[in-house]
C-alpha cells in the first residue's frame, strides 16, 4: 500500500484488473510468443534525478526474477537484451503468452523498476540498499512501528492517457502522505472521526452502518472479493496425507466461516471458485467432496492426534477463521488446535516443516497463472510447498496460451486439479472496508479498488 506510490512497473493494473502499460510506451510479441519487445516511455525520472533507461529495467527484472516471490513466473526466461537505451527485449525458451503482462503489472510482489546500481547491489530478498523509484511520490522517512512519510515527486513524468487505477495518468495532488502504523482498529476509527486521519484501511465491517450515519465520514466497500483459504504442509506430518486434507475440505462450511468473520452480510460471500467473483475466470467446477470428513479420517487411520493451525496474533480475521475451523473440526472428530505468533515468527514457522501443519491466508486472484508462485513447490518453502505434475503442466500451458477462451478452459482445469489434490481449501470470500472523511475527494474511485491508491485523490481544505 505504501510502496505502490513510490515504485512503478512496466505495466500496472487498470480498473478492470487487467494489465495496461505503465513505464512501457509500446510493446509487441513475436508470432511464436518467444520474444517480447518493449519500448519505454522517454524522459521518465527516478527520484534521484537519473533518467530511466533499458539497463535499469534489465537489472530490476533480473533481481525480481531471482528474488521476487512472483519472479518464478519468468522461469522460461532465456535472456534480457537492451539494444538501445529505450528498448528492452525479453527472450523465452518456450512461448510466453499475455500472462507476462499481468505478471509484470501485478500489484502483489510487484516487479518494481529501480536504478540499475541499486538493483545490482540489492542481493538480499525483500531488501534494497536505497528506496528509489519513478512513482508520483518519493520515500522520505520511516519511523519503525510509527509511520512512513512520502512526498510529492516534483519531477514526476505522468502518462497522458486517462487515469486508470494503478496505471494511466497519475496525478500527485497531495504534498505529503503519512502512512501511520496503527494496529488497533478502534484507534484508527477514533482518529478518523476526530480528523486526525483522513483515510483508514482494514476497518471492521461491523462499523459500516454506524459510519454511514456520521456527517463527516464515508465508508467504502473495497473489492475485488478476498478469498480466505487454508494452506497445508504438503510434504511432512499429518497434512501430507491427502485423506487428512480431504477431511478438512469436506468438513469446511464457508458460509459459517464468513458469517463469523464479517458482521454485515453484504461483506461476506460463499463462492466455490479459486478466482475472485469479479474475475472472468470464476467457475464452480470441481469444488465438491464425494465422501464425508469422517470417512476420509477413517481412510487416513487418524487417531485423534493434534493438528495445529497457526495464526498471526494481531490478525483478527485469521483468529476468527481459526476459531470457526476449530469448532467445525470438533464436529467430525478432528483435534484442531490454534498456535498464535507475532508476524515475524509466523512467517518463520510456516516455512518450517517440523512446525507447520496448517495456516490460513487471504488474497484475490483474477488470473489462474497468478497462483503459480504459491503452488510450484517452493512456497512458503521447498520443504512444505505443494507441487504436482498435473498442475505443473497446466501452469506451463497457461504461460504460453494467448487466447482468452483457451486460458479460461485451462483455468477450469487448474481449479479442478487444485480441489482434487486439496492444494488448498476455499473458506469463502470477504470484502474489505475503507473509510475516509468527506473532505477527501476520490473522483476516480480508487479507494474502492484493491490496494490503497492515492494518486488522483485530493483534499478539500475548505470542507
Amino acid at each position: 500500500m505504501v510502496m505502490g506510490h513510490v515504485y512503478e512497473g512496466l505495466f500496472g493494473l487498470g480498473r478492470d484488473f487487467t494489465a495496461v502499460p505503465d513505464l512501457v510506451d509500446t510493446y509487441v510479441a513475436s508470432e511464436d510468443g518467444k520474444v517480447w519487445t518493449f519500448t519505454l516511455r522517454r524522459d521518465v525520472k527516478f527520484h534521484n534525478g537519473d533518467t530511466l533507461d533499458s539497463r535499469d529495467v534489465k537489472a530490476s527484472l533480473e533481481r525480481w526474477h531471482a528474488f521476487g516471490p512472483r519472479g518464478s513466473g519468468l522461469a522460461g526466461l532465456e535472456a534480457i537484451d537492451t539494444p538501445d537505451e529505450n528498448t528492452v527485449v525479453l527472450r523465452f525458451k518456450a512461448p510466453m503468452g499475455r500472462f507476462l503482462l499481468l505478471l509484470l503489472g501485478s500489484d502483489d510482489n510487484k516487479a518494481a523498476i529501480m536504478p540499475r546500481e541499486i538493483a545490482e547491489a540489492s542481493t538480499t530478498p525483500g531488501m534494497v540498499t536505497e528506496v528509489i523509484g519513478t512513482g508520483p511520490y518519493r520515500f522520505v522517512e520511516y519511523k519503525e512501528d510509527q509511520y512512513v512519510r512520502l512526498e510529492r515527486f516534483l519531477d514526476y513524468s505522468p502518462r497522458t492517457d486517462e487515469p486508470n487505477y494503478q496505471a494511466g495518468k497519475k496525478v500527485a495532488d497531495l504534498d505529503e502522505i503519512l502512512f501511520w502504523i496503527v494496529p488497533e482498529a478502534s484507534t484508527r476509527i477514533a482518529g478518523l472521526e476526530s480528523g486526525e486521519y483522513d483515510i483508514i484501511t482494514e476497518v471492521p465491517d461491523s462499523e459500516a452502518s454506524r459510519l454511514r450515519e456520521l456527517d463527516d465520514v464515508e465508508p467504502i466497500k473495497n473489492g475485488p472479493g478476498v478469498l480466505l483459504y487454508m494452506m497445508f504442509n504438503h510434504q511432512q506430518g499429518l497434512t501430507s496425507d491427502i485423506n487428512i486434507r480431504r477431511a478438512f475440505q469436506a468438513m469446511v462450511d464457508p458460509s459459517e466461516i464468513t458469517s463469523i468473520v464479517v458482521s454485515e452480510p453484504s461483506f461476506g460471500l460463499t463462492n466455490s471458485s479459486i478466482y475472485a467473483p469479479e474475475s472472468a475466470f470464476n467457475s464452480e467446477t470441481g469444488s465438491g467432496s464425494n465422501q464425508s470428513a469422517e470417512d476420509y479420517l477413517k481412510s487416513a487411520g487418524y487417531n485423534g492426534d493434534p493438528i495445529f493451525i497457526q495464526v498471526i496474533s494481531t490478525d483478527i480475521v485469521q483468529r476468527r477463521v481459526a476459531v470457526a475451523l476449530v469448532e467445525q473440526a470438533k464436529r467430525v472428530g478432528l483435534n484442531l488446535q490454534i498456535k498464535s505468533y507475532d508476524l515475524s515468527t509466523w512467517v518463520t514457522k510456516r516455512q518450517d516443516p517440523a512446525s507447520l501443519n496448517i495456516y490460513t491466508s487471504a488474497g484475490y486472484w483474477l488470473d489462474p497463472s497468478l497462483w503459480h508462485p504459491e503452488f510450484n513447490g517452493t512456497f512458503p518453502s521447498k520443504e512444505v510447498g505443494f507441487s504436482n505434475p498435473i498442475t505443473d503442466e497446466i501452469f506451463a500451458k497457461l504461460a504460453s496460451a494467448t487466447e482468452f477462451e483457451q486460458r479460461k478452459e485451462l483455468g477450469v482445469d487448474l481449479q479442478r486439479a487444485f480441489y482434487e489434490q486439496v492444494a488448498l481449501v476455499n473458506l469463502g470470500y470477504i470484502y474489505r472496508l475503507v473509510a475516509k472523511t468527506k473532505k477527501v475527494h476520490d473522483p476516480y474511485g480508487n479507494l474502492a479498488l484493491g490496494n490503497l491508491t492515492l494518486h488522483g485523490v485530493w483534499i478539500d481544505h475548505a470542507n
